[in-house]
């Protein structure tokens, strides 16, 4: 007897259905043959899930990580402390549920007013169950390195790696020799200070030092100088050490670079260090900045609403932007919109309205970058907090 066999099989909500013609037992047999190597199938689903989901997960975790050093320089804008959390671990289990059934019903004499029937099912059931650990980045470990000044060789080290000499010295570096950067880490009281006075004095500072960081990139471009660290009684010191043969078409810009830096023409090695008084003619001083003051520092890029300066929530610093028709003297800028923006880098929603870096604003990447490679180096650690929340997010 020829019979018409029905074979079903369900993963998750889906239903196949297969219409397959032959002999009874023959049928049943290969139906119940077919679930079983269904079913075998499925045990190769797990391993498939790595790739996509270990990208998803670094996806995800990168993306948080520029997510929350943007709240961060948002929240320093508006006056507030920076908080962080560290992903300290994620756990991911993967659960099937696999089962299988057939059945049948025979007929064993041939009636042409009679069908026998056969049938068979397998079932996958997945579940995916990550568990996300949290710890506060916080104590008095973190918070040291915090307001440390960052090492001087720490920021040329960064230089040789290909990091951008120009986002380095101006993010990082607060003098060189006699030479300073411009500041606005301090946040003065209102009133204390002419803001207009400040601003003229730190624009007359950033343009001394942008001449400074010119010649650093064409010297270090041609090898004129380098910073070497000898090892001197068990410690570490750092030098700046010109070149003896410097090309005859680079002497006159050794020559000034020298000059603007206070420092004597006839010493080639200068000892780096961080003071600013009582110098001997071999030395250099070259301050850096904290990580909490880099973070002060690009602050000062993220756009507030004239409201918002209106009614005192921030500070207006009035430093020029492009917005008032001037060139942006902090590296870094962010955009304040009362719309979610459709193009941006990274954005994030703080009172009401979204910040966010536009996408082909390649000097804030840079400086997004650096200030999160600066702090995973200098604060990698919460100092040994423990887990405040675990989430099972699934």
């Amino acid at each position: 007897m020829i019979a018409s066999i029905p074979i079903n099989f369900f993963t998750g909500n889906r239903l196949f259905e297969i219409s397959a013609i032959g002999k009874k037992r023959a049928a049943f047999v290969t139906v119940f043959i077919s679930a079983l190597i269904y079913l075998t199938g499925c045990a190769a689903i797990g391993p498939r899930h790595v790739p996509q989901d270990r990208f998803k997960y670094n996806e995800a975790l990168a993306e948080s990580t520029r997510h929350q050093m943007l709240l961060n320089l948002v929240r320093i804008r508006y006056l507030e402390e920076p908080v962080f959390l560290s992903v300290s671990s994620i756990l991911t289990q993967y659960v099937y549920n696999v089962g299988a059934s057939a059945g049948a019903n025979l007929l064993l004499e041939d009636v042409t007013d009679n069908t026998s029937s056969v049938s068979a099912g397998a079932n996958l059931g997945y579940e995916e169950r990550p568990t996300i650990t949290y710890i506060p980045i916080e104590g008095q470990e973190f918070s040291q390195r915090m307001l440390s000044s960052i090492p001087s060789e720490t920021i040329f080290a960064a230089a040789q790696q290909g990091w951008s000499v120009d986002v380095l010295m101006r993010i990082g570096i607060s003098r060189i020799g006699a030479v300073e950067n411009m500041g606005f880490e301090a946040v003065p009281a209102p009133g204390v200070i002419d803001l207009s006075e400040q601003l003229k004095r730190e624009v007359a500072k950033l343009k001394k030092f942008q001449r400074v960081i010119q010649l650093l990139i064409v010297l270090a471009d041609r090898e004129a100088f380098e910073v070497r660290i000898v090892e001197e009684k068990g410690a570490k010191t750092a030098f700046l050490l010109f070149a003896k043969n410097v090309p005859e078409d680079m002497q006159s810009q050794v020559i000034e670079f020298k000059q603007v830096l206070g420092l004597s023409s006839k010493i080639n090695m200068f000892r780096i260090t961080d003071r600013v008084t009582d110098l001997k003619a071999d030395e250099i001083s070259i301050q850096t900045r904290s990580l909490s003051a880099m973070m002060n520092f690009l602050a000062k890029g993220v756009q507030v609403p004239p409201e918002h300066l209106a009614d005192g929530r921030a500070i207006d610093f009035r430093i020029p932007t492009a917005e008032r028709g001037g060139k942006g003297l902090i590296p870094f800028r962010m955009i304040s919109s009362e719309t979610r923006p459709k193009d941006s880098f990274a954005a994030v929603r703080y009172l009401g309205l979204w910040f966010y870096i536009d996408n082909r604003d390649i000097e804030s990447k840079r400086s997004l970058g650096l200030i999160i490679a600066l702090f995973r180096v200098l604060a990698p650690s919460g100092g040994g907090a423990a887990p405040i929340l675990t989430l099972p997010t699934g």
